[in-house]
């Protein structure tokens, strides 16, 4: 009996939790197996994301020439568009294949020693990108858990990763959806955030290196993650005072800086080579379907509150994230300017894109990648509710599990059709609010967007398809 309490007490909560989370995710995957349909996985931005790998290792031929191949086997998918030298193209960077890259190999390997075909998108491959989505996320969670024991306990850290996971939409595209890029960005910026406090601890030769590589991927991944960047320029800036000073300090650490930039330029260099290879310059804009940002009429209130996608309406828990900003200001100062702006800078980019709903998904996925930035003061508004008498943090926190309670019960309604992928409206919303089941006259209550209208910048709906 001694011996199981002593082992209760060395029982490391935060940990613990990562644990579990991994379980419950791989319980998920291996209970719909979408590795074995048809449609799944490799399917939507994740053709584009994973082209290069097949291209590159398979086919042996990055330009898609092969694809006038009348041969190939029908699972096969690529999207290729044109460039203006007339030749085929990836549409996406390639920062995606990057990461996909050892388990793309190891599906590979798997592949020709099976009975499957090795053409890089049957149930090996597939099997193997949701694993990564899996290793990525469970680095990400590690990394997160490392920045906030830095400032907090483990009874806030632990509560902030079931939050940040649970609560949100995270969890939806770690455990179905999970080789679109959110769970790997949200990864990177985990590692980004231990990276920038490390290097401005300790700017060696070392660490710059190791930033500098990694900010180059985060970039060629998503290219608008650039503005990361706002996070380690103003790490522990707290006036304008400051901003002189850290100005100052980067002109004087300028052989780290070049350091860091040289880094960065070397994950490019793969993406540079292929641009100039199909479209002639190694400068090459391949979102030229007249999809581009409107960014003098971003749609910000629609983006946070809408019904059809409001990042606050579907992750309503957010906003104990959005309240702790204000907190940081008077308890950790080091992440307020710094979290502050990188979220402004985020929401008006990511609701300037003509499609700011983002297709088909749940919720406002475009923030998952910004989900280990929100934890910080996520974290430091739960910590300040725990300080608080009975009175208030007990229905404080009653309140915050609740809402994980509320989005783990949204993701299953998402999963079972009960909440649409992109037509949602007040009526539709309200007619399966708590509910794992449709009326009948649900697709009479949505509100279809106007994709044709939303890249002329018209916010327009058509209630009949």
């Amino acid at each position: 009996m001694r011996h199981i309490v002593n082992t209760l007490k060395n029982i490391n909560p935060s940990k613990t939790i990562i644990y579990i989370t991994a379980i419950i995710v791989l319980l998920c995957m291996f209970n719909v197996k979408f590795w074995k349909h048809k449609n799944r996985v490799i399917c939507w931005d994740v053709i584009s994301y994973y082209a290069y790998l097949p291209a590159t290792f398979i086919y042996d031929d990055v330009t898609l020439d092969f694809l006038n191949n009348s041969s190939l086997d029908k699972e096969v998918q690529f999207w290729p568009i044109k460039t203006p030298i007339g030749k085929n193209a990836i549409k996406t960077s390639m920062g995606m294949s990057f990461l996909y890259a050892p388990f793309f190999l190891l599906g590979h390997f798997y592949a020709l020693h099976s009975h499957y075909a090795a053409n890089g998108f049957t149930v090996p491959y597939k099997f193997a990108l949701m694993m990564s989505s899996l290793f990525y996320l469970l680095i990400g969670l590690f990394f997160l858990r490392k920045v906030l024991l830095k400032y907090y306990s483990e009874i806030v850290t632990s509560i902030t990763l079931i939050a940040i996971f649970f609560g949100t939409n995270l969890f939806y595209y770690s455990a179905y959806e999970a080789t679109l890029s959110h769970a790997y960005n949200f990864s990177l910026f985990a590692v980004f955030i231990y990276l920038s406090i490390k290097w401005h601890k300790k700017p060696s030769v070392k660490n710059s290196i190791w930033f500098g590589l990694l900010f180059g991927l985060l970039s060629l991944v998503r290219p608008s993650n650039i503005i990361i960047i706002l996070f380690f320029g103003l790490w522990q800036v707290k006036s304008f005072k400051d901003i002189g000073k850290r100005f100052l300090f980067f002109i004087k650490s300028y052989r780290l800086i070049l350091i860091m930039i040289l880094s960065f330029i070397i994950v490019w260099i793969p993406q540079f080579i292929y641009w100039k290879v199909v479209s002639g310059s190694f400068l090459y804009y391949s979102y030229s379907n007249n999809e581009h940002f409107f960014f003098n009429n971003p749609q910000i209130i629609n983006g946070l509150f809408s019904y059809r996608k409001g990042w606050l309406l579907y992750t309503p828990i957010m906003a104990f994230a959005l309240l702790g900003i204000f907190v940081l200001y008077k308890k950790n100062k080091d992440f307020f300017l710094p979290t502050l702006t990188f979220l402004l800078v985020n929401i008006y980019i990511i609701f300037s894109w003509w499609a700011w709903w983002y297709g088909g998904c749940y919720g406002a996925r475009a923030f998952i990648d910004s989900y280990s930035i929100l934890a910080i003061p996520f974290a430091v508004f739960v910590d300040l509710l725990i300080k608080q008498k009975k009175l208030l943090k007990i229905p404080g926190l009653v309140l915050i599990f609740v809402l994980v309670l509320f989005s783990v019960f949204q993701t299953s309604q998402y999963y079972y059709g009960e909440i649409h992928w992109d037509s949602m409206s007040k009526k539709a919303y309200w007619a399966t609010f708590g509910k794992l089941s449709k009326p009948d006259n649900f697709q009479q209550l949505l509100e279809h967007p106007d994709y044709a209208k939303a890249k002329e910048g018209i916010q327009a709906v058509k209630k009949d398809e």
